[in-house]
């Protein structure tokens, strides 16, 4: 072999590594944008599961909301049951149009123990009647009934 081969062998062989280290370069900026790419994809897929759990919480609002639709003259009132022995502190949402006895029935449902005495309810001083409407009892938004135990 001439010298002048093996020169061109050698230069040749310079070229192909250069190309080579080119490439590789070239293959880790691909592999660096996917890599991007992939965390993008991630992200995005983290903020629509984000997004579609609040749009189901937003949605069984609106059904809860809807299922308090209120025609001419009914109100949502905003009432708390306090005991006299001071174990109950209970606020509830309700239609100003409910019997009081449903009242009883949510209190009794979370303090089962109170079903067990003779109680009776006072609002501003006044007895409340089961048998009424909360409206026709005199309650109104924001007022505070009183539980009064009478243990047998």
């Amino acid at each position: 072999m001439n010298d002048n081969y093996i020169k061109l062998l050698k230069k040749e062989n310079e070229e192909y590594k250069n190309k080579i280290n080119e490439l590789e370069k070239k293959i880790k900026e691909l592999e660096i944008n996917l890599h991007g790419k992939d965390n993008i994809i991630k992200e995005e897929k983290i903020k629509n599961n984000i997004l579609n759990n609040k749009i189901l919480e937003l949605e069984k609002e609106i059904k809860l909301l809807n299922s308090y639709f209120l025609p001419n003259g009914e109100k949502l009132l905003s009432i708390k049951i306090i005991s006299t022995d001071q174990k109950i502190d209970l606020p509830i949402i309700i239609k100003n149009t409910e019997y009081f006895a449903k009242i009883e029935q949510i209190l009794y449902e979370k303090y089962p123990k109170y079903t067990e005495t003779e109680n009776y309810f006072l609002v501003n001083g006044s007895r409340i009647n089961r048998l009424k409407t909360l409206e026709q009892n005199g309650i109104k938004n924001n007022d505070k009934l009183t539980l009064v135990r009478n243990d047998i």
